[in-house]
């Protein structure tokens, strides 16, 4: 019997979609592969800053991990260190985090990290690293009950919110809100189920990794119209938000009472998302503006789509309509911490709304103008995922082994990139530690291209006060080329000039000289210097 030509079409049609969510999956997995580091894993993904080197506990600092020069970097670094010690018991945390009793509330992906890093801190901090990776593979998984892969539609929706900036972001700096937003999709797909035990244990844990997770209880099975059933809605909340209350509770006796500054987070209604309008779209227009402003402001505008879907189609009868409106009256007191940035924190604070908002836009044509302008927030996710870079690269020549360690230390700039070209300008003088872990010396040979701030000016590469390479550079790139042998150790590099920094234009730097595209070759043997 032969398969109707329109049956064949829609077979077709659904093939491809699914080979488009299997891209997407090797694309999201691509992208996290190049945080991958020989010497450090994937802690580039927790972001962890140098500012906080004086202060890390001393269990990371024993841990190789990559650091992010000039920055104080971002909340994963310090929920890494909650994961070295889930029990709060070590005294170096007070001073290792900004504010422990906040912190500390949102505990679980510390407690998972540990657990899958058996309590080994090295395995530890990679668990950590990655955890954010594995939910979002779960959460791929868990959105199909609501966004099956029979259709354009459907896949449109799903990819929007794995893709959407807030997953991302969490990705990205190794935070809680994505393992958040995983826990109240099982949550409530268990409680349309009707395991009401299952649904409610996961939005228990929701709560205790992001306190405002809670939020989504708005979906337990609840009946408006029915007042007789109100007080058992209530004792089943009070019931999920009770784990995160006992570890609260843990927390004060442990540490007393403190400012939260997550109070700070809420003001008057709408006054914090005004003003981030006003200010991305006049960033936007401005002589300055980038595409970095323009995804800022896309971002603003989608979450604005999403309040506005939810206000004007009031569904209180309906569970996610609820989950949705919950925390689109979050966003109304949101305040100017949560918004400021590029494009800010305010779309991963905000994912169970967007959650929300695309299992309720009705499906169809019409409806498609609506479902993109509220997933806009993915333009600004391109900007999460670009690895941390270097000025060098290192390999070896003639298969020889690669295991030199390149340290730029005192006076540079952190490193810079455009499309191919990696560099770092200079302070004045600067420095470059290469560190040999080998037994016997080896030779390395130096290639890279240099060019001035300001003018004509000389460079000389000296070793041990040997002069390796002399020469003078302008604004255009001079290449060179060196070759120093290096003993068992370290061996520093010296990049001098004749000529003290300046500034250029608006850039607030001293600028000497530029290093650009380093390539530092290993060779087989070594050779007299």
């Amino acid at each position: 019997m032969t398969r109707p030509r329109g049956g064949r079409l829609l077979g077709f049609l659904r093939q491809r979609v699914k080979v488009a969510a299997v891209a997407c999956v090797a694309l999201f997995v691509w992208a996290v592969a190049q945080f991958f580091r020989p010497d450090t894993g994937f802690t580039s993904l927790i972001s962890i800053g140098d500012q906080l080197s004086e202060t890390k506990v001393t269990a990371l600092r024993q841990v190789p991990h990559y650091v992010y020069e000039n920055s104080p970097g971002y909340d994963g670094a310090y929920y890494v260190q909650l994961a070295l010690y889930p029990t709060l018991d070590n005294p170096e945390l007070t001073k290792a985090i900004d504010n422990l009793p906040y912190r500390s509330k949102r505990i679980l992906l510390s407690w998972t990290s540990w657990l899958l890093g058996a309590g080994q801190p090295g395995w530890v901090v990679q668990a950590h690293a990655l955890l954010n990776v594995i939910c979002w593979l779960a959460l791929a998984w868990v959105l199909l009950r609501w966004f099956p892969l029979d259709g354009w539609e459907n896949f449109l929706r799903w990819a929007a919110i794995l893709f959407s900036h807030g997953v991302c972001m969490s990705v990205r700096h190794s935070l809680v809100d994505a393992p958040s937003l995983l826990l109240v999709a099982l949550g409530l797909r268990w409680l349309e189920d009707g395991r009401r035990g299952a649904g409610g244990t996961a939005l228990a844990l929701a709560g205790l990794a992001k306190e405002t997770s809670l939020l989504a209880t708005a979906g337990t099975d609840f009946d408006w119209r029915a007042p007789r059933t109100w007080l058992r809605t209530a004792v089943g909340v009070a019931l999920i938000a009770l784990p995160l209350a006992l570890w609260m509770g843990y927390v004060r006796w442990k540490f007393g009472a403190a400012d939260d500054p997550g109070l700070g987070n809420f003001t008057l209604p709408f006054a914090g998302y005004a003003e981030k309008v006003a200010t991305a779209w006049r960033e936007a227009r401005g002589p300055g503006a980038s595409t970095l402003h323009t995804a800022t402001l896309a971002t603003a505008l989608a979450l604005g789509v999403q309040w506005l879907f939810l206000a004007l189609r009031w569904r209180p009868q309906e569970r996610w309509w609820r989950v949705g409106a919950a925390f689109a009256l979050m966003m109304m007191f949101l305040s100017k911490p949560v918004w400021e940035g590029y494009p800010g924190a305010s779309t991963r604070v905000l994912l169970p709304m967007t959650l929300a908002f695309n299992v309720l836009v009705p499906r169809g044509w019409r409806w498609l103008p609506v479902l993109l302008a509220g997933n806009l927030t993915v333009a600004a996710s391109l900007f999460e995922f670009s690895p941390p870079h270097e000025f060098y690269t290192v390999r070896g020549a003639g298969g020889a082994p690669t295991a030199v360690r390149v340290v730029p230390s005192a006076g540079w700039h952190g490193p810079e990139r455009h499309l191919e070209t990696h560099w770092r300008w200079s302070k004045g003088e600067a420095q470059l530690r290469l560190e040999n872990p080998g037994a016997a010396a080896v030779q390395v040979a130096l290639a890279g291209k240099a060019s001035s701030a300001d003018g004509p000016r000389s460079l000389r590469l000296l070793v041990d006060g040997k002069l390796i390479w002399g020469g003078t550079i302008g604004a255009d790139a001079v290449a060179w080329r060196a070759g120093v042998t290096l003993p068992p150790g370290a061996t520093t590099v010296v990049f001098a000039t004749d000529r003290p920094a300046v500034r250029i234009g608006t850039d607030p730097r001293d600028l000497a000289f530029q290093v650009a595209n380093l390539e530092i070759v290993v060779q087989p043997a070594a050779v007299p210097r």
